[in-house]
């Protein structure tokens, strides 16, 4: 990492350790900022028929390609399989357009959101997705189509974010106690305090190691 071509032209550049959870924002030699992190687990989880995936930060050189304040999360599919493990229900899929069975009334979607339609034709939203508070119907998890505000959970990746690009990033947590550990699906977490230091001074474009 001494020789890399960011030093030698003496551009910023950010360095994530696994090994010792930590961040440096360098140029040259000189620290701009350092802080504590949390990283990928490395854990692979199997999912069954829905698939496997292994949670781990990536290796080698990214860069930052965009910068979001208040970030939302958009839950990959591994997400709902875990709750679902987790929880002891099966998992479906919702299409555009498509109706799943739900007590009294079906669960389908309306003008990019998940609604619940009752039999007397009243329609409620479901709303944003919430960590923990997934939709259910039917003893299975209701996976949201992409691009709907149930597949937008807030809060979760804290108040800032820099994207690495495929679903990765560097942001804060509502979770601070994780932070030093081997815990995240793969992105880098820093306390919202540290992320809201950093942020500012890390242009788009800034390559990370």
């Amino acid at each position: 990492l001494n020789e890399s071509p960011a030093a030698a032209a003496n551009e910023p550049y950010l360095v994530v350790s696994m090994a010792d959870h930590r961040l440096w924002y360098k140029q040259g030699k000189e620290v701009l900022f350092e802080a504590p992190v949390a990283t990928g687990s490395g854990k692979e989880f199997v999912g069954g028929a829905a698939g496997q995936w292994r949670f781990e930060t990536p290796r080698g050189r990214l860069v930052v390609k965009g910068k979001d304040e208040n970030p939302a999360w958009v839950p990959p599919d591994w997400h709902y399989v875990e709750m679902a493990h987790k929880k002891g229900l099966g998992i479906v899929h919702l299409s555009p357009g498509q109706s799943i069975q739900s007590g009294d009334g079906v669960i389908t979607t309306q003008g990019g959101e998940v609604v619940r339609r009752y039999s007397n034709g009243t329609t409620v939203s479901l709303g944003e997705g919430k960590e923990g508070k997934e939709i259910v119907a039917g003893g299975n998890i209701v996976v949201p189509p992409y691009g709907t505000r149930a597949r937008r959970y807030l809060g979760v990746m804290g108040t800032r974010r820099l994207e690495l690009g495929d679903g990765y990033g560097i942001h804060g947590t509502d979770h601070p106690e994780s932070i030093g550990q081997s815990v995240s699906h793969g992105c880098v977490r820093m306390r919202n305090e540290d992320i809201e230091k950093l942020y500012p001074l890390v242009p788009v474009g800034t390559p990370v190691y």
